[in-house]
C-alpha cells in the first residue's frame, strides 16, 4: 500500500477544530487507499508548545501518528515580534492590493519570527529530510507554523500538498510564506473566497478548492430543558470572545427570558459567572451533533475562519446560524446557503437573535436550506472522491 504523510502542529483528541480537525479527517479519508502517517509534536498547547506527550508512535483508527519532541517552544520575546508585525501591518496603505502589502522583513528576520513562533521540531525537520521520499505524497497543514514553513524545505517539492488554511490576518502578511506556497506541487483550498484571497496575496498559484467532508447523519436533539444558542469550538479573543458574550448578557437584560447560551470546546478567557451561560468544556462527538440539532440557532463570532467545519456541521443538523460579517469565508456560507443571519454590532446581533427565536416555522426553513447546501457540496463522498484524485495524479500536475 502507498504511503501518504500529513505533518500538522498537533495531534489529540483534546484538540479541537482548526487545522488539526482537518489533518485528522483528510488521514480518516483516506486510511482506505493509504497507509497514513501523521506527523506531528508532542505539545498540546498552542500559545507554549510545551513537551507534553510522550515522544513516540501510535496506531490510532488504522492511522499511525508519530510524535516528535518540540526543541524550540514560544519564546518569550516573540510577543514583542509579534507587536512590531502588527505595527509595520497596520501602517499599510490598505487600499492597495494585498501583494502590495507583504511585509518584506529579511527572510532572516521573518523566518526567526516563525522560528520563535513554534513549534520547530528538529526530529521531525530530520525525519522529512531522510524519509520524505518515501511517500506517495506530503500533505502539510497549516501555513502559519514552523512544522509547515521549516518542514516543506526538507521534501522535493514534487510530494509537497499544501493546505494553508488561509485567511486574511497580518501574519499572512510576511513575504516568506509567498515563496514557500510557490514549493508546492499542489495547494488545496477550503473554500473559493480563500483561493481568491491567495491569488492576491501570493499570486496565481497550482490551487484547487477542496473543503472538509461534513458528517450529515441526522442526530436527535439534545434534551436540555431550556432554549439556547450553541458555539462550539475553542474560546478566546481570536474567535470572537468576549465581544459575544458582552452581546449576549446585553440581549438578555434588554429581552429577559430563558435563553441561555451553551458554549463547548476549550477555554482561554475568564467567562463571567452567569446562570444564563453554560460551558460545558469539550464533549463527546455525538453530545455535540446532539446540541447541534437542538439548538435554537448556532452562533459563529470568529472573524479568523479558513472553512469552519462546526457551521457547516450545525447546518447539517438543520440548525440556523447568526455570525459575525468579519469572516469572508462565514459571509460566503451564509450567503450561499441563505441558512442564518450576519452581525457586525449589537443592533445587528439583537435582530438576528430575535428573527431566530421569534419565528419558529421560519427558523425551520432557514435550517433547511442550511442542510440542503452542505449535503450538496461536503458530503464524505464528494470530498473524498475530490482528494483521492489529487494525489493520485500529483505527477501529472
Amino acid at each position: 500500500m502507498k504511503k501518504i504523510a500529513i505533518v500538522v502542529q498537533r495531534c489529540h483528541e483534546k484538540v479541537v477544530g482548526g487545522s488539526e480537525a482537518e489533518a485528522w479527517h483528510y488521514a480518516n479519508l483516506l486510511k482506505d487507499c493509504y497507509e497514513v502517517h501523521i506527523l506531528t509534536t508532542t505539545a498540546l498547547d498552542f500559545e507554549s508548545w510545551e513537551n507534553v506527550l510522550p515522544e513516540r508512535d501510535e496506531l490510532n483508527g488504522g492511522i499511525n501518528i508519530r510524535r516528535f519532541k518540540v526543541t524550540q517552544k514560544r519564546s518569550e520575546y516573540w510577543g514583542e515580534f509579534h507587536r512590531l508585525l502588527l505595527d509595520d501591518h497596520n501602517k499599510k496603505d490598505f487600499a492597495k492590493k494585498p501583494s502590495d502589502r507583504l511585509v518584506k522583513w529579511p527572510t532572516a528576520l521573518q523566518e526567526e519570527f516563525i522560528y520563535k513562533q513554534g513549534p520547530y521540531s528538529e526530529g521531525l525537520l530530520e525525519f522529512l529530510s531522510e524519509k520524505g521520499a518515501g511517500y506517495k505524497a506530503v500533505i502539510f497543514l497549516t501555513y502559519l507554523y514552523a512544522t509547515t514553513y521549516f518542514g516543506m524545505f526538507n521534501v522535493a517539492e514534487e510530494k509537497i500538498v499544501f493546505v494553508p488554511t488561509l485567511h486574511d490576518e497580518p501574519t499572512a502578511y510576511l513575504s516568506v510564506y509567498k515563496y514557500m506556497a510557490k514549493r508546492a506541487k499542489k495547494i488545496l483550498f477550503n473554500t473559493q473566497s480563500e483561493y481568491e484571497f491567495a491569488k492576491l496575496l501570493w499570486g496565481d498559484l497550482p490551487g484547487y478548492v477542496v473543503g472538509m467532508a461534513v458528517n450529515t447523519i441526522k442526530f436527535s436533539p439534545s434534551k436540555l430543558d431550556f432554549p439556547y444558542i450553541l458555539y462550539c469550538g475553542r474560546v478566546d479573543v481570536n474567535k470572537g470572545f468576549p465581544q459575544l458574550i458582552d452581546y449576549f448578557l446585553k440581549y438578555k437584560k434588554n429581552f429577559p427570558s430563558g435563553l441561555r447560551l451553551v458554549l463547548t470546546g476549550d477555554n482561554k478567557i475568564d467567562i463571567p459567572a452567569s446562570e444564563d451561560i453554560l460551558f460545558k468544556g469539550n464533549v463527546p462527538e455525538r453530545e455535540k451533533f446532539e446540541l447541534m440539532s437542538g439548538a435554537g440557532f448556532f452562533t459563529m463570532p470568529s472573524p479568523n475562519e479558513s472553512f469552519s467545519i462546526v457551521t457547516l456541521e450545525a447546518m447539517a443538523q438543520e440548525t440556523p446560524v447568526l455570525a459575525s460579517d468579519g469572516s469572508k469565508v462565514i459571509v460566503d456560507h451564509i450567503r450561499k446557503s441563505n441558512a442564518g443571519f450576519l452581525y457586525n454590532d449589537y443592533e445587528s446581533f439583537e435582530k438576528g437573535v430575535n428573527i431566530l427565536s421569534g419565528n419558529a416555522e421560519e427558523a425551520r426553513d432557514i435550517g433547511k436550506r442550511g442542510r440542503r447546501y452542505v449535503v450538496n457540496n461536503y458530503s464524505i463522498k464528494i470530498i473524498s472522491k475530490k482528494l483521492k484524485e489529487i494525489i493520485e495524479n500529483l505527477e501529472q500536475y
